[in-house]
Order: structure tokens, then sequence, then C-alpha cells
């Protein structure tokens, strides 16, 4: 899988950019605040239908616009597909997803059609920052394999914001709608079970690929392992399992006026040596495993698919030792891949295939060719 072509009009600060990316390393340079992130958030858009960066798309139109777009161009195995991201903020439809030219009704839709993995220094905090952090890495990683786990995860938490509007209810009126906890409980069983099998399964497979690749990285022989933990603990029903767990948990969960199980706070354990990461782990042995994690989640795609993602380094590169940065290039010569950084000299140029600057003038970004 490569990306051909990336198109952006009205776009963060490109007013009209059309751009033909080389399949290999691709380099944009230039100074903070130029509009290098920019492009990759336009190619995260294009796959997940969401900024890496952001929770609203409203800043994404350029200012003084009414409307922005961003369109990915890719080739697959199958052929070539378009997608297209149109964003209008004073519409009631803010934002339009388009595959080849048709709208698709649900996200869902579009989930596999361009597989991308992105890498930026916020990832750091995958290894020292709370469980959110880690549930959100494991729910973009698998939402990309699976159709099935995105969906649930939608029901899932349409029915966890509907329960706790009950229980919020439930704090100052004990009667007020009591007995439909039970109804979203179990509309919420199926969707919570199916997360927690893929979230399993698939954490089992990265735990055995991020130790090697650690491996590699750092030269050592520190063992790096990775364990879901869930707050559902049977293995067998896990439907009947999560139903009664809520059930054990509803009295406190109405005087907290939030529910406090299921998988939305379940969490990733990583430890080296058997020494929980977060404690005990130096700076370099954080950024050496959040690296193998990202590079894990590149050929869990890969497997799924046997074609290989697209990965975006977004100012990582100087967050890394030499010997670092040496191994990850070593790693990702086979992947088309984008990297934004302040300085060229932090990437081995000899590496790069194409390289461009990135420039701001009055607010409008540009590109400029320059030779590796």
């Amino acid at each position: 899988m490569r990306i051909t072509e990336l198109k952006l009009k009205n776009f963060r600060n490109y007013e009209d950019l059309e751009l033909h990316p080389d399949p290999g390393v691709n380099l944009f340079f230039g100074r903070n605040g130029s509009g290098k992130t920019n492009l990759l958030e336009a190619v995260h858009y294009a796959a997940l239908g969401r900024s890496h960066r952001i929770s609203s798309d409203a800043n994404v139109v350029r200012y003084g616009e009414d409307a922005a777009l961003s369109t990915v161009g890719t080739e697959t195995v199958l052929g070539q597909r378009e997608i297209t991201v149109r964003f209008h903020p004073g519409e009631a439809q803010k934002k339009e997803i388009l595959i080849d030219g048709k709208t698709i009704r649900r996200f869902s839709d579009m989930m596999g059609c361009l597989r991308c993995v992105i890498f930026s220094p916020e990832d750091l905090g995958l290894i020292r920052e709370g469980p959110s952090v880690r549930r959100r890495y494991l729910d973009m990683m698998i939402s990309q394999i699976s159709r099935k786990y995105f969906i649930a995860l939608q029901q899932y938490r349409t029915g966890l914001d509907q329960r706790n509007a009950i229980l919020r209810n439930l704090r100052t009126d004990p009667s007020a709608g009591k007995s439909l906890l039970g109804v979203f409980e179990e509309a919420m069983a199926e969707p919570a079970a199916e997360i927690i099998r893929e979230r399993r399964r698939i954490v089992s497979h990265l735990s055995e690929i991020a130790r090697d690749t650690y491996l590699r990285i750092s030269g050592t022989e520190e063992q790096l392992r990775i364990a879901y933990h869930s707050s559902v603990k049977e293995e067998d029903n896990l439907p009947e399992s999560f139903c009664r767990l809520l059930q054990e948990n509803r009295e406190d969960d109405i005087r907290l006026g939030m529910t406090s199980v299921g998988p939305h706070r379940d969490d990733l354990i990583l430890t080296l040596d058997r020494n929980p990461m977060k404690q005990f782990s130096s700076q370099g042995q954080v950024r050496t495993a959040a690296l193998s994690m990202k590079l894990s989640q590149m050929k869990i795609l890969k497997d799924d698919s046997g074609e290989e993602p697209v990965l975006l380094l977004d100012d990582v590169m100087s967050e890394l030792d030499r010997k670092r940065r040496a191994s990850l290039i070593s790693e990702i010569l086979s992947f088309q891949t984008f990297i934004t950084c302040a300085d060229r000299e932090d990437v081995d140029c000899e590496k790069v295939s194409r390289m461009w600057q990135v420039s701001a003038e009055n607010g409008s970004a540009s590109l400029l060719p320059v030779t590796p």
C-alpha cells in the first residue's frame, strides 16, 4: 500500500497543494509552525476520519475560508482508490468522507482503505501517561484491522454514555430510570465482549513482536513484555461476566455518577525485565519501548492485510539519540514513510528518496523540492 497523491485545498495553512510522494522515505523539514505536521494530519484524516492531535475538526479549515478539502490517492494490490475528506464547519454535516467519489454513510466504511501508523513525540506518553493513551493506541490499531471492532467501539460508547446519564440522574433522584440500567447494560454486553476478545488477541501478538523489536533497537538483553489488564477477568461467556460486573458495581457507580468498570477502564501493563516501566524505566528505555510498540503496530497491520501500511514520523528524530535514529531508519526502509523534522541533518539523507523544505509566509505554507 502506498500513497500516490496528496491534494489539499484550504487545509490548515495550505491554500492549494498537490504532492506526489515517493514510494520510499519522504522527508519534510522546516521551522516549527511552518506546516509540516499538517501534511501528516491530512493523511491521518484519510485513514481514520479524524486528526491524531485534536478532537475538533473546526480549526482544520484555513482562516477566512468556509470549507477545506483533503484528498489522498492510494495504490494497493486491489487497485487505485481515492479518499476525500471535506470539512464544512458552518453546515449541519460538518465533515463528509468520500471513497472514489461516493459519500460514505458510516465511518466504519473507510476502515482499511488506507492503513497508516503515526509516531509523534506525544507517543512517548504510551509508557508513562495514563491508561487512556494506551487504550487509544490499541483502538486505533485494531480499528484498522477489524471493522467489526470499530463498530463495537461505537456501540459500546453509545451505551456507556446512556448508562452514565442515568447514573448521574440517580445521584439526585433514586427513582430516575433505575429500571433502565439493565437494558443498557445488556446492550453494552456484546460490544464489550468483542472489544475485550480482540484486545486480548492483538496484545498477545503485539507483546511477542515488540519484545523482539526492542531487543534489536536497544542492543541489550532486556525483555519487554506487554499484557492486557481487563476489569472483566473471566475468559468464558464474556457478555454474562460483563453484565454481572456492572451489577456488582451499580451502587458505587450511582454514588460516583459514572461507570467504573468495563473496557473503557482497561489498560496495557508494560514491564522491562518484569519491572513496571512506568515507575522504573529510564528516558532511553521509554523511547525505545514506545518506538518498538509503533513498529510492532506496523508489522501487525502488514500481517493482517499482506500490505505494508504507510508510516508517519512526526518530529521524532530529535527525540532519539544517534543509535536509535539509525535503528529506526533500518527498520522502516521497506515502508513508504513520511518524516517531518526541523533540521534535515537529523535524518541520514542517504536513506531519503525525496525531500522538501516546508516554509510559511503570510500564513500560507509551501513546499520546495530539495535534492537529498
